[in-house]
């Protein structure tokens, strides 16, 4: 391991600790006293009285407070203690005047709270109960085989706390304080195997050996053991605290602090005995994805189960286990995944794009795609060899998976055949030159500032240059390469049999998925142009579910297309006159919509009167100019001068805006560099207008957007659609559909009732049977993948990669990382904290998130850069706004009281600087700023203290410095916590993260997932949630096949014609229902009759209604077809407008329900009468 390695495992670690010792316990100072046989300790200075202490001759902890007060978790109180309101601990250092949350996080928090939105998510249930009690017992259960002479022993140990005195001899001689001591509790219960191997349930105490410090302690041991079949048993361990309280004992003294036990079966030959615990599910009753997934984790099983606590047990040999154990601060170091491949040597294989573009003459890397395709051969076979020496139940399993991989096998080998067309190598070489391109160029910002009306950049503008390559950079992953090998045919050629097969890129977070599609997009867009270079046009749609996402991944797809547009400058003989270019399609809010709009934003940006830039880039793509908004002043650059300023655009005195102008009434995009290739105009347009017009050969957008076609009839131009509604150009032939798990519920069923809509504008029928799009998807969670693809584009056929293999650590292209020797490397460490004696999920977090801010103080200088910064995660907009409320009084107030509580000086002390926000509140120009204030890094810049995120850091946040986590609650989804979660420890191989996930003790939900915390996190892929759509429901139909109609109609028909929707065009819906028909038999035909219903039910009602605007434009009284959905029109209105969505969210409206007291009231009339 690396030093960097070694030293952030160790800092790790450390933040594990200051966990526990807050949390557990105990926390040992350094510092020793004497305790007196009398009991009282006196010191003679009252600044003694501050400091931490242990005891000299036990070394064990002293507390300054009572022991339930500083302990939330792992304590067992007496049986039926009632629980109390809990009193937070309080600084009494009389010097804490000064703040811990400075000047730019005060307004930071003033900034967050201002918003003060709510989100009207419903948040899980909390248990309320009438007389709530501590906790006083834990427990384990598990399955064990019990050998003739074995025997079951129960290993408990915990701490007690005693009372002692303590005085000021110069202070007030009535004035004591009371201390506690911890003293170690400690007893063996030993129980032979025959006492619980009867036919009959059976429960017993056992022998109670090796005791310490159980003098006036009642805490029982409790076996019960249920009979499985010959010696084998279910057993459950339960330790309780029976201690009886009487009034003159302090509750304090009687409770079991830091409890836990371990249980073993001790057999003659000391063999392991305990065995997996009992699977629910019958594998006879198991569909082909559930017996795969077993198949795959049928080495990762669970050998007990907590009650009250989390589960834990030893090293698992032959499917058995020595013992288990209790734990109240589980957990559970994930494995790492790779992409790296090795040869049997343990050679990395390289795939470099340099040598696959040609570049240099003697190599054109076609050995490196041959010899992948060979090794990945040789492994199929491995496994094939494995697959028969399977059990009965799991080899058909075994063999779908590897009929699948050999799918994979023979598709890259046609691939490799594809290849030896002369435009297809011509085409695969320049979209390895231009990965490369946009691999080596833009990666860095150059920021500028102005001064003496010339802007200087901080680094030199540098021309690209191929022949001299960072390491790190121009290479392939061997999935990624591999991916596009298997898949460029079919996304290139209409007649290649797997053209309608969706390719499902499922690989685990950080893998580096969008390489892959945009290398196959780079692909087939230069193949499109050099089988017809006057072939321009839309190309590429890839669609996102969040707006923040698509903001964010624009910059980098923009980076690709200048590579792109650059080549073609060179090569404008083979790939035509026409640019290459980009688009961003998005809604209002993030990006203008028309040129007055962008006009208008532009000078206000000019003006200073707005902040929120909303063109979305900030620098060049291509080179890392800074653009928008450049500081007007005097600097030392040590880069060379570029652009004159025009500064006299400005009207403030500290910045001036460049990189956008206005030309002919409309905003372009140019670098701020004029030694950029990109100086006149960046082939970038985030304009709607722009888009319609110019038809960028790339175009991202949201899903929601797409909603757009039936309030607009010029996104048709996006579709190749010419006014007279015909063709005049091909449509887009590859659909990318990132983060396809999203695509699911309410968002998943009104899309897939748009892609009727959506994959006929994308249909070609200049050809006899019509050109389908490719569809490409990706994900790295996902369960019932077909169905979901089924439902929503309509194709039976689907080809995940990479395929699964025999086990889930090992496809060939995705292994677990291992060093040298073999040894696992480490990966993201996952805990769980759940604290049922603090009271209350706000005391758990100030305790938690204080202790996670002060820890690395601890650390070195150097070495607190991945721990600075803590992300904390909420599952709704109102648990952020409590933790904000936290963060400005609570948490300052807790940092003080781990001051008093180590003695510690106020510079040892954390105070916060900077606190973001990272949520959908946010603009995209506020995102984009959050996250680079989150790039940041200790030591170099103002270093971000606390981000507030919500589930849009779920994508496309890949900041590799971020290593710490909190989680407050358990998230919905199983895949919206991997997803979350794997926004930190990215840089796995230097700095793995750490997740403390924080488990309400009031909700059913969370306590399940903390007490099979080992469990969970063992299989957390395999406990995905399958996702539901359903596009042809009732309420999906009633509530958007009209939007489809009327979107149909308006781009498909003459624009002359369409221009009001009377008549109605009863041929082009006629043609529409055809359509209809085909998917609703293929994917519901349940639903046919209602679909059909209300199909003829809308063509009646706009018959009847003959409305003369599509939408309320005019002031006449007539009344639209269409209104906005919740938005508010009058009554008339309402009832015979269609109310039409502007996006694909929120399918059913929401209630909560309330128990009503009404029947009270009408038994109190009805006595009355």
């Amino acid at each position: 391991m690396n030093k960097n390695l070694l030293a952030n495992l160790k800092n790790r670690e450390a933040l594990y600790k200051s966990l526990k010792e807050e949390f557990i316990g105990p926390c040992v100072s350094d510092k020793s006293i004497t305790l007196n046989s009398n009991k009282t300790v006196f010191f003679d200075r009252a600044d003694d009285l501050y400091k931490p202490y242990k005891d000299q001759l036990t070394g064990e902890e002293i507390l300054q407070q009572p022991p339930t007060r500083r302990y939330g978790t792992a304590v067992l109180h007496p049986l039926k203690t009632e629980k109390e309101d809990f009193i937070e601990e309080k600084e009494n250092d009389p010097d804490h005047t000064e703040p811990i949350i400075l000047g730019d996080a005060s307004k930071d928090l003033e900034n967050i709270d201002s918003r003060n939105e709510v989100d009207d998510e419903d948040p899980d249930l909390d248990m309320v109960s009438a007389n709530a009690y501590q906790q006083s017992s834990m427990a384990v259960s598990f399955k064990a085989d019990f050998p003739h002479g074995s025997e079951l022993n129960v290993h408990v140990d915990g701490g007690r706390y005693y009372p002692f005195s303590v005085k000021f001899k110069g202070g007030d001689e009535g004035r004591t304080y009371r201390w506690w001591v911890r003293v170690p509790v400690h007893f063996v219960v030993k129980i032979k195997a025959e006492k619980l191997l009867g036919p009959e349930e059976v429960l017993e105490h056992g022998e109670t050996t090796d005791v310490i410090s159980m003098e006036g302690l009642d805490i029982q041991a409790d076996i019960l053991s249920r009979p499985i079949k010959d010696t084998e048993r279910l057993i459950t361990v339960s330790l309780i605290n029976r201690t009886q309280a009487f009034g003159h004992i302090p509750l304090d003294s009687i409770c079991l602090f830091q409890a836990s036990f371990k249980t073993e079966i001790i057999s003659p030959d000391f063999s392991p005995s305990i065995l997996p615990y009992p699977e629910m599910a019958d594998l006879d009753a198991l569909d082909e994805e559930e017996l795969s997934i077993t198949l795959l984790y049928r080495k990762t099983k669970t050998y007990a189960v907590g009650h009250g606590c989390s589960a834990d047990w030893s090293e698992v040999i032959d499917d058995k286990a020595a013992f288990v154990q209790t734990s109240f601060l589980p957990s559970y170091e994930t494995k790492s995944m790779t992409p790296d491949i090795t040869r049997d040597d343990g050679t990395d294989i390289v795939v470099s794009m340099r040598d696959l573009a040609g570049i240099d003459s003697t190599n054109n890397g076609m050995n490196q795609l041959e010899e992948i395709v060979r090794l990945y051969e040789k492994w199929i076979k491995k496994r094939w060899e494995e697959a028969r020496k399977l059990d009965s139940t799991l080899t058909p399993a075994a063999e779908r998976n590897l009929q699948e991989c050999d799918k994979c096998v023979k598709r890259m080998k046609q691939g490799l055949e594809y290849l030896k067309d002369p435009i297809v190598l011509s085409a695969f070489k320049l979209a390895n030159e231009a990965m490369l391109l946009q691999q080596v160029t833009g990666g860095a910002i150059r920021e500028a500032e102005i001064a003496d009306e010339t802007i200087s950049f901080s680094l030199p503008y540098r021309t690209p240059d191929l022949t001299v390559i960072p390491e790190s950079r121009g290479k392939w992953r061997a999935f990624q390469i591999a991916f596009i090998l298997m898949t460029m045919e079919s996304a290139a050629e209409s007649d290649c049999p797997e053209r309608e097969t969706v390719e499902l890129i499922f690989f685990p977070t950080g893998g580096g998925k969008t390489e892959a599609y945009l290398g196959l997009s780079a692909f087939s867009i230069f193949m499109r142009r050099l089988k017809n270079k006057n072939d321009s046009g839309v190309h590429v749609l890839m669609r996102y579910t969040l707006r923040l996402l698509t903001a964010d991944q624009f910059q980098r797809a923009s980076r690709l297309i200048c590579a792109m547009e650059s080549i073609r400058r060179r090569h404008q003989e083979q790939l035509g006159s026409d640019e290459f270019s980009i688009g961003i399609w998005l809604g209002g809010d993030t990006t203008p919509n028309n040129h007055v709009i962008a006009k208008k934003q532009l000078m206000e940006l000019r003006s200073g009167k707005s902040n929120v830039n909303p063109f979305l880039i900030n620098s060049c793509p291509w080179c890392g100019a800074k653009m928008g908004k450049l500081r007007l002043k005097e600097i030392k650059s040590v880069a060379v001068k570029g652009k004159k300023a025009n500064t006299k655009a400005r009207s403030q005195p500290n910045f001036s805006v460049h990189g956008y102008r206005l030309a002919d009434g409309k905003v372009e995009i140019h670098c701020t560099d004029n030694k950029c290739l990109f100086s006149e105009k960046l082939p970038v347009y985030v304009v709607d207008e722009d888009i319609y017009d110019k038809r960028p050969t790339f175009i991202i957008g949201t899903v929601d957007k797409f909603a757009q076609l039936a309030w607009n009839s010029r996104p048709r131009s996006i579709f190749g659609i010419g006014r007279d509604g015909t063709r005049d150009s091909s449509p887009p032939g590859l659909i990318i559909q990132d983060e396809l798990h999203l695509i699911s519920g309410p968002l998943g069923s009104m899309s897939g009732i748009f892609e009727v809509l959506i994959e006929e504008l994308c249909t070609d029928y200049r050809t006899s049977n019509g050109v389908k799009p490719k569809i490409v998807c990706s994900t790295a969670t996902i369960r019932r993948y077909q169905k979901q693809i089924q439902d929503i584009y309509d194709r039976t056929n689907v080809a995940l990669f990479p395929a699964s293999g025999l086990d889930a650590d090992d496809s060939f292209f995705a292994t677990y990382a291992r060093d040298k020797e073999g040894k696992l490397l480490p990966g993201r460490k996952y805990v769980g904290l759940n604290a049922p004696g603090l009271g209350s999920m706000q005391t758990l977090q100030v305790r938690s998130l204080t202790s996670l801010l002060q820890a690395p103080m601890k650390m070195d200088e150097k070495e607190r850069d991945p721990w600075w910064t803590l992300l904390i995660f909420f599952n709704s907009l109102r648990e952020l706004g409590t933790t904000v409320s936290l963060l400005q009084s609570d948490i300052p107030n807790h940092l003080k009281v781990i001051k008093n509580r180590g003695n510690l000086d106020f510079k040892e002390l954390r105070h916060l600087n900077k606190i973001k926000e990272l949520t959908s509140r946010l603009s995209s120009d506020e995102v984009a700023s959050a996250i680079n204030e989150l790039k940041i890094q200790k030591g170099v810049g103002t270093v971000t203290d606390v981000c507030l995120a919500s589930n849009i850091i779920e994508v496309g946040v890949d900041i590799d410095r971020l290593s710490l986590m909190t989680v407050i609650g358990q998230p919905k989804t199983t895949a919206q916590y991997i997803q979350v979660t794997g926004r930190i420890g990215r840089r796995w191989y230097e700095r793995p993260g750490l997740v403390v996930t924080l488990y309400s003790a009031s909700k059913p939900r969370d306590r399940s997932h903390f007490e099979k915390f080992r469990s969970y996190h063992e299989k957390l892929y395999a406990q995905v949630e399958p996702t539901s759509v359903t596009p042809f429901s009732p309420t999906v139909v009633d509530r958007m096949l009209h939007a489809v109609m009327v979107g149909y109609v308006r781009q498909f028909g003459h624009l002359n014609e369409v221009d009001s929707p009377s008549p109605v065009p009863e041929e082009l819906l006629s043609q529409l229902w055809q359509r209809i028909c085909e998917r609703v038999k293929s994917i519901d035909q349940e639903e046919m009759n209602n679909v059909q219903k209300v199909f003829e039910r809308r063509i009646s009602q706009w018959k009847t209604l003959r409305p003369s605007e599509w939408s309320k434009k005019s002031t006449t009284d007539e009344y639209p077809l269409l209104y906005s959905a919740g938005s508010y029109v009058d009554p008339t209105t309402k009832r015979i407008s269609w109310a039409t969505p502007n996006s694909m969210r929120n399918v059913d409206s929401s209630c909560l329900g309330e128990i009503s007291t009404l029947y009270v009231l009408q038994d109190i009339e009805e006595l009355e009468s």
